[in-house]
């Protein structure tokens, strides 16, 4: 694989006096021999602060999550998303300006980037930006990278020609707008011990339940009811890295009625058990309450710049 490595951060952070721990983003960016296109890849490890990127600008970006990432989307200081990209999700923002990229966990992102048009035709693009899940796409685009320079430019329109093929099979139902999914994401995590479910969730945005489900789907390419149980593993995460709490405790503190729920669901979406997945991650760590937040760190590197439930349920 030839790649050129951009950016490598490393924030060492103490954590208490016993131990300190690397959060890293990595940034890979990738030859392609046509001029037109840009891929890189953003990977973070051990992610609990924010940290805020740009990724360059163009015709259209394509931004594939190649795991569950924590993360909000600004182009123009408007905000695109903000929330939890779901694994093998795509999304799109059209237009020449920056965009913003904050990531608030672990994530594994690729970015490509057309300077010029991305597709052979006209198609309308709901608010210059859609988001879709689609397996096949998420391995083309892993495909792309792990290819020679020289494939690269034959996938990366393959890769944009299947996407808008994909969106514009999808129904015609305008996404759930950024800050009614921010108002929801936030109601959800205050009661991510509780009960929750899709009435409660539509009536916080404003909408009818079927309405809300379409729009919501529309935005975060997974049901409601997914996203909510991957917003638990992504809080379950957090307990399991920073805190000693028994895994039933941080079952029923992320609203899991019980540890065999838990661990099914995270071996599901993880594909390892919570324990397993905690001693990889084990070290000297914080209070059950996590490490205070902190201001964002901003980072550019930009290149060829100057430096089984009811639907109605979602418990």
């Amino acid at each position: 694989m030839q790649t050129s490595i951009a950016i490598k951060v490393s924030l060492r952070l103490i954590r208490n006096a016993f131990g300190t721990i690397d959060d890293c983003l990595h940034v890979e960016h990738f030859r392609v021999p046509d001029p037109n296109i840009s891929l890189s890849k953003l990977t973070r490890e051990n992610g609990h602060t924010a940290i805020t990127t740009s990724l360059g600008s163009g015709a259209g970006t394509f931004v594939v999550a190649a795991q569950d990432s924590e993360l909000r989307l600004e182009q123009r200081g408007r905000v695109l998303f903000q929330g939890l990209m779901v694994e093998e999700s795509v999304s799109f923002v059209e237009g020449p300006a920056p965009i913003t990229v904050e990531l608030h966990s672990d994530a594994c992102l690729y970015v490509l980037t057309f300077l010029k048009t991305p597709h052979g035709g006209p198609c309308s693009v709901t608010g210059g930006r859609f988001n879709l899940r689609d397996l096949r796409l998420a391995e083309l685009v892993a495909e792309i990278t792990e290819c020679s320079a020289e494939k690269r430019t034959e996938l990366t329109r393959e890769f944009a020609r299947l996407a808008f093929e994909r969106y514009s099979s999808l129904p015609r139902v305008h996404p759930l707008s950024a800050w009614r999914l921010n108002r929801v994401r936030r109601y959800a995590e205050t009661r991510l011990d509780q009960r929750i479910t899709l009435e409660e969730l539509a009536d916080v945005a404003g909408f009818s339940r079927a309405h809300f489900a379409a729009t919501f789907k529309a935005a975060t390419s997974v049901s409601a009811h997914e996203f909510l149980l991957r917003m638990r593993i992504q809080a379950a995460m957090r307990l399991l890295a920073f805190s000693d709490l028994a895994l039933v405790q941080v079952a029923l503190q992320t609203g899991f009625q019980n540890q065999p729920h838990f661990t099914t669901v995270f071996r599901r979406i993880m594909s390892v058990t919570p324990g397993r997945w905690r001693d990889s991650r084990r070290g000297p760590g914080p209070a059950a309450d996590g490490p205070a937040r902190r201001p964002p760190l901003v980072i550019d590197h930009r290149r060829n710049e100057p430096d089984g439930k009811p639907a109605s349920d979602l418990h």
